[in-house]
């Protein structure tokens, strides 16, 4: 079985890849991507993953 902190990595990393792929989605289809958007897009990304990586490692390590 998995550990809690198992478990928070595979959420980490597969926020990260979400992210990513979001933005990279969004380039390819020829939207415009200001400075502006990208910032404010990675900063509530990375608010993002913090909450789900928090809230897997803490519901993972009551199981």
């Amino acid at each position: 079985m998995e550990g809690p902190m198992e478990n928070a990595l595979i959420a980490l990393v597969a926020m990260i890849i979400f992210t990513i792929v979001v933005y990279v989605g969004s380039w390819l289809n020829g939207t415009t991507l200001t400075r502006t958007f990208t910032k404010w897009y990675f900063i509530v990304m990375l608010i993002a993953t913090v909450i789900v990586t928090i809230v897997t490692l803490v519901l993972s390590s009551g199981e």
